[in-house]
């Protein structure tokens, strides 16, 4: 498939700056010309699908099984938050040894997690389903990760690599906006575990038609100088982690206030649907991303996404009502997945082709982690000072991006300019 296309598969390929530059919109066509990468696409986006739908399967099913929305709530964050702390783990575990280990693991044992999570709440055992719920979360793959650091090993040009980038956002995005939807209808009229049972069977199937794809294989690693403290060790990828971490938070707070305020506003039922135009707004942001910042150097795309983030969040602020956030939402949802798309290819320029994995894991774990503390937060903000108030606090946490992102701009240019002075296809020493 290499021969055919002219990508490499051996490593982080020299970036060829302007090669798509000028595609747009045919750079989609161009990146999914070739059958089995479309394949690829489609067995990530069913292996994804726990990603969305796992949470609220919990939520329902604790609920359901024990009349607690406590438990359901922290069935819920547990299997998240589970999700997210494994990541890097197992990025590390895909960059040594391959991904297609990890995906049969994830296939096997996910199954019999869901399967001990149902009997043990159907068995009325609490703390059963608490530890269930974790292992749940565990046995999940970090399919995002996975799918994007595949990208990297198969496109070369680094233009077409920020629209396979964004193919990646968008299927995270679809995901989003269906999961949650089939995971409350079956829980709702099938059975009360039946978003469990949706997770337990469309991921492990995608994670076996996703370890069959002929391009599955990784970036090998030559060498093991780089330990996961190298990351951590590194100021421009610092500087993406707590970007990231302060944008989750934004998202956490988000969310939970969109449920306050509609239940202010005496209309609960429109929370979701308010979300759903968020979620809207980010793929088709995503999609249009894909094509247009083929445009646009590394620094310019990071920056531009970070400042448009923080415009549009902070324009939440100032709705009258409930009503605008159909329109602002799906604004603001739409600088979600460009910025995403911007760190994770920064991510790529700037870290060694031996642990990109990894890197990307600990990318969507900061975000995740955000989320978690800033759903707490927003929980404290909105029964302290109410919606509004916690809306002028998700703008603020907009603002560190954009301030972390100006600051860091000469550090990730000397680590970008050192990354593809040094990088050959058996060398992992280029950045880190």
């Amino acid at each position: 498939m290499a021969a055919e296309t002219g990508d490499t598969v051996t490593g982080h390929p020299e970036p060829v700056e302007g090669a798509g530059g000028d595609l747009g919109f045919r750079a989609y066509g161009r990146l999914l010309s070739v059958p089995s990468r479309t394949l690829m696409v489609i067995a990530g986006l069913l292996a994804r699908t726990p990603i969305a739908v796992l949470g609220f399967g919990f939520l329902y099913f604790a609920h359901a099984s024990t009349g607690s929305y406590t438990l359901g709530g922290l069935t819920s964050g547990l299997a998240i938050a589970s999700m997210g702390l494994v990541g890097p783990w197992a990025g590390r575990i895909a960059d040594r040894r391959g991904q297609r280990h990890l995906l049969l693991a994830s296939a096997v044992a996910h199954p019999l997690a869901i399967a001990g999570a149902v009997a043990c709440g159907w068995g009325g055992s609490t703390a059963g389903l608490v530890i269930m719920s974790i292992f749940c979360g565990i046995t999940v793959a970090p399919v995002g990760a996975f799918m994007r650091a595949r990208w990297s090993t198969l496109v070369e040009d680094t233009f077409l690599l920020r629209t396979a980038f964004a193919i990646e956002a968008v299927a995270d995005e679809i995901v989003w906006v269906f999961g949650p939807a089939v995971a409350a209808f079956l829980a709702a009229g099938v059975a009360p575990a039946g978003g469990l049972v949706l997770s337990g069977i469309i991921g492990p199937l995608g994670a076996l038609f996703l370890r069959v794809m002929p391009d599955a294989k990784p970036v090998p690693r030559t060498e093991q100088a780089h330990g996961p403290a190298r990351l951590l060790r590194s100021v421009p990828f610092l500087i993406l982690l707590v970007a990231s971490f302060a944008t989750g938070i934004g998202f956490g707070i988000n969310d939970l206030s969109i449920v306050s305020l509609a239940t202010a506003s005496g209309v609960p039922e429109l929370a979701g649907t308010v979300l759903t135009a968020y979620s809207i707004g980010s793929a088709s942001g995503g999609f249009l991303f894909g094509a247009l910042s083929t445009r646009l150097r590394s620094r310019q795309m990071l920056v531009g996404t970070a400042l448009a983030l923080f415009i549009a969040w902070a324009a939440l602020a100032l709705a009258p009502d409930i009503w605008w956030f159909y329109v602002l939402g799906f604004f603001a949802g739409a600088t979600i997945a460009p910025l995403m798309i911007a760190v994770n290819h920064i991510a790529h320029e700037i870290v060694p082709p031996a642990i990109i994995t990894e890197a990307l894991a600990w990318l969507n774990t900061l975000v995740v982690l955000g989320m978690s503390l800033g759903s707490f937060t927003g929980g404290l903000i909105n029964d302290a000072a109410g919606p509004r108030t916690a809306f002028v606090v998700v703008a603020c946490t907009a603002v560190v991006p954009i301030v972390l992102v100006l600051a860091g701009l000469r550090a990730f240019k000397d680590s970008a300019a050192q990354r593809s002075g040094r990088s050959t296809p058996n060398s992992s020493k280029a950045v880190l």
